[in-house]
């Protein structure tokens, strides 16, 4: 696997990663956002070809944890664009190899969704690492794991111009997986 150091950002150094390295998975590129003790955190700089809903169903009942789109993101023709790195993938706490982001890694804390207790990822800050474009769309907006607190059917987005939204949870949006690799 070829890293691509981005020379300028040296927010944090451990193992072989460091924050602001990007590294070539398929077509896509993705940038690390944080380390920690268990691996390098990375997200996709774009977002999948396909647009997905979150669920088929107008819902959030059971949040991200119960969507159809967690559902699709371990679906091998989703994680086969990962092959070149999937032997390096830590899964997260609930055993998936990807998920998606959450509000807060994104925008820090923001009080009408559900809170997660997650911190903002310090490449979030700048608002253009949030935006994020699908092949062939002009804008797109993408979706984040959080519910709307006030609502039975919106989730967290981030919207064309790197801004907190909230969308229908049956509207097809972008996906921009976020997966950990193990360190050293």
């Amino acid at each position: 696997m070829k890293v691509l150091r981005k020379q300028e950002v040296s927010i944090q150094t451990t193992g072989e990663f460091k924050v602001g390295d990007q590294i070539q998975i398929g077509t896509y590129t993705a940038t690390c956002q944080k380390v920690t003790r268990k691996g390098a955190i990375f997200l996709l700089d774009q977002y999948l070809d396909e647009a997905y809903k979150m669920n088929r169903e107008n819902t959030n009942e059971g949040g991200y944890e119960a969507s159809d789109l967690r559902k699709e993101l371990q679906k091998n023709s989703v994680l086969e664009i990962f092959d070149s790195v999937r032997e390096m993938m830590v899964p997260f706490k609930n055993g998936d190899p990807l998920r998606i982001p959450y509000a807060e890694e994104f925008f820090g804390d923001v009080d009408s969704y559900e809170p997660s207790g997650k911190k903002q990822w310090p490449l979030m800050e700048d608002r253009k690492n949030r935006i994020a474009i699908r092949e062939g769309e002009p804008y797109e907006w993408g979706w984040l794991q959080n519910k709307l607190k006030s609502s039975g059917t919106y989730f967290a987005t981030v919207y064309y111009a790197g801004r907190a939204n909230c969308g229908s949870a049956s509207h097809s949006l972008g996906v921009r997986p976020v997966f950990r690799l193990r360190l050293g």
